[in-house]
């Protein structure tokens, strides 16, 4: 009797695929290697990567949230700042009323989430509960947003004690420049929205969501709820985001709102949180920002100019678009 063989895969296509879903981990890689090796300068400035991407870094993975669920939010750069106004007029209520300084920060950071999570409501609310597209509800909003912070700070909102704020965001915890408390907040953050959305069942539910609405409805989830917790969740930590940024300058400034405008979307698709929905995990936001602020940085040491660094984003953005729209696995075989 002959002995029937099984053919197993083979190692090889576990890899490729892993390549597939990962390719910015390579994007990454190579990027640094440049880096480090064609650029002088850049290992004395490396540590601003890791600055910068926790300062931002939580508004990135806010938004990653709602693209994962099939929506888009372009207002989450204003909500960010606006929550940062709301932050540094609470703080400095407080400091001038007497009340000690860590009480300030608390009460100051409670108002810009609660905030942050009320603008994120409203966009949910119109969007899940109306029935206006994300893309046009978000435009809107964000001219709302916009002219809320224009309306308070023309210029910068600056905190009364800004050294009580900065420590936040700068602070070398043993001497290490990159490590702050700012960082070791983000990375908290980071460790947990991955563990959510894998070990929960709502993380299983937004991705269904993102891939078949039709689907996930037939099986008893609520499409319009889900959503609607997304948006709340990604406006509560776009005021995290606010509270960052405030602790990094010592002032809510209006500009980073025109600058936080495609930031996020870039950030989350250059990792790989897919557009149409369904696909994406923290890590994939991770290494999306860990790109663009390697690539800023890359630029900044080289002195080019804004317009550059723009122009060359842009392009490296279109590739990745590219790249992902042939090499995408959703379609395969699972």
């Amino acid at each position: 009797m002959e002995e029937k063989t099984v053919n197993t895969p083979k190692a090889s296509f576990q890899w490729e695929r892993f390549l597939k879903d990962n390719n910015s981990i390579l994007i990454l890689v190579v990027l640094l290697f440049v880096a480090f090796i064609g650029i002088d300068g850049f290992t004395g400035s490396f540590y601003n990567v890791f600055l910068y991407t926790a300062q931002f870094g939580l508004c990135c993975l806010g938004l990653s949230l709602v693209m994962i669920a099939g929506n888009i939010d372009l207002s989450v750069g204003y909500n960010a700042t606006f929550c940062g106004v709301i932050l540094v007029t609470v703080f400095n209520m407080a400091y001038n009323a007497g009340i000690s300084p860590a009480l300030c920060i608390i009460l100051g950071l409670i108002s810009a989430v609660v905030v942050g999570g009320i603008l994120g409501a409203f966009n949910g609310f119109i969007i899940t509960k109306i029935g206006i597209s994300s893309l046009i509800a978000t435009i809107a909003t964000n001219y709302i947003f916009q002219g809320l912070v224009m309306n308070y700070a023309r210029d910068s909102y600056s905190a009364v004690d800004k050294s009580v704020l900065t420590n936040i965001a700068k602070y070398n915890i043993l001497g290490i420049k990159w490590l702050t408390p700012m960082v070791v907040i983000f990375a908290l953050f980071v460790a947990a929205v991955f563990w959510w959305m894998y070990k929960t069942s709502y993380g299983n539910r937004l991705h269904i969501v993102g891939d078949n609405p039709e689907a996930a409805e037939f099986a008893g989830i609520s499409v319009s709820k889900t959503a609607f917790t997304t948006f709340v969740i990604c406006g509560v930590l776009a005021g995290m985001t606010g509270f960052f940024m405030v602790a990094f300058n010592g002032a809510a400034i209006y500009t980073q709102g025109t600058a936080l405008g495609t930031f996020p979307i870039s950030a989350c698709v250059i990792g790989g949180i897919k557009m149409t929905g369904g696909k994406g995990t923290a890590v994939h936001v991770l290494l999306g920002i860990l790109i663009m602020r390697t690539l800023s940085t890359m630029m900044s040491t080289m002195f080019w100019s804004t317009e550059r660094v723009n122009l060359v984003t842009g392009i490296i953005l279109i590739i990745v678009l590219i790249v992902d729209r042939f090499t995408s696995t959703k379609s395969d075989d699972e």
